[in-house]
């Protein structure tokens, strides 16, 4: 493999510099993880500059199969589109060749949890009780929330601060990374309010509060005054910058969440991506009436939620049983 050119050497992920430059000829495939529908959902998982990394290419024109895939691969011509400002960024991709065009996200360097929760896996439903959740999960969570430091730099609007669309004492709100498709954060914002891109509204709330790792934390009449202000922030946000009411969204929070500092979701309503479903998505209104009618009501109740067989807290959870 040929010596990565100087402008796709990459530094840390902390130096805020995307995946790649123009081509992702410096990008070693170690394997396809997953190649759905003829092709057009791609997840291939290799190493850039040693270290792991992930790429999801949604494809508009199909290749045939993951070889062809492989192969076309060092080729793609890019152009970023967004930037998360750490692991995550996102490309327009074409292969020269064949026209093939992709959306690609690389995330790099690439946890393992992330690795592990993109390969094709079994499904199982999980009931979790308060008993196995002091147990067990509260140490997994907070040995995870110990290794994603770049939360605070995010809280402190030192990372992503293009993408703060509010700030106070508890929480900030900023576009979620996974809106891929949000138009450029250097234009002026009067720009952004009601534009068609807005149809992929996608906004996080993220908790200043490091004990904070997930609803399972929260309390009584703080923890329901937290979940009603977010909910408020993140509807004022998508009415005022973006022109989208409140009757076209909803604000949840997943369990289990991606990540282990509690973050609150807005997306469109009309939308059922990946996350919303009655087995992960928690109303903030509905968490905020439970903690009204019991202060420590998500310290007592059975949490019930789907996992992948093979996952490390799946394992943790087995073991304990």
């Amino acid at each position: 493999m040929p010596e990565p050119s100087d402008a796709n050497k990459r530094q840390k992920p902390e130096d805020a510099a995307p995946a790649f430059s123009d081509t992702i000829s410096n990008f070693a495939v170690e394997e396809t993880l997953r190649f759905e529908a003829g092709g057009r959902l791609a997840v291939v998982l290799g190493k850039l500059d040693g270290r792991d990394c992930v790429l999801e290419l949604k494809q508009r024109a199909a290749l045939a199969d993951p070889r062809a895939l492989e192969d076309a691969l060092p080729k793609l011509k890019l152009t970023l589109t967004n930037h998360s400002g750490a692991e995550y960024s996102y490309y327009a991709a074409t292969d020269p060749t064949t026209g093939a065009t992709y959306d690609l996200e690389a995330v790099w360097p690439a946890p393992e949890r992330l690795v592990q929760r993109k390969r094709p896996a079994e499904i199982c439903v999980v009931e979790e009780t308060a008993e196995a959740y002091d147990r067990v999960v509260r140490p997994f969570a907070e040995a995870q929330a110990a290794k994603i430091g770049w939360i605070d730099a995010v809280c402190a609007l030192e990372k992503e601060r293009e993408r703060n669309l509010h700030a106070c004492d508890a929480f900030v709100v900023n576009v979620d990374t996974k809106w891929s498709t949000h138009g450029p954060f250097d234009a002026d914002r009067a720009t952004w309010r009601g534009a068609d891109w807005t149809r992929d509204l996608y906004l996080l709330a993220i908790s200043k509060d490091a004990s904070l790792k997930s609803m399972r934390d929260l309390r009584g009449p703080d923890g329901a005054g937290l979940c009603r202000a977010m909910r408020a922030a993140l509807l004022r946000c998508a009415a005022d910058v973006y022109g989208v009411p409140a009757t076209k969204l909803r604000v949840f929070f997943h369990y289990q969440p991606q990540f282990y500092r509690l973050h609150a979701h807005c997306t469109r309503a009309e939308h059922t991506n990946p996350g919303c479903e009655c087995d992960r998505a928690h109303l903030l209104t509905t968490v905020a009436a439970n903690l009204d009618l019991a202060p420590d009501y998500y310290a007592r109740a059975p949490l019930t939620y789907k996992l992948r067989l093979g996952e490390k807290l799946h394992g943790l959870l087995s073991a304990g049983a």
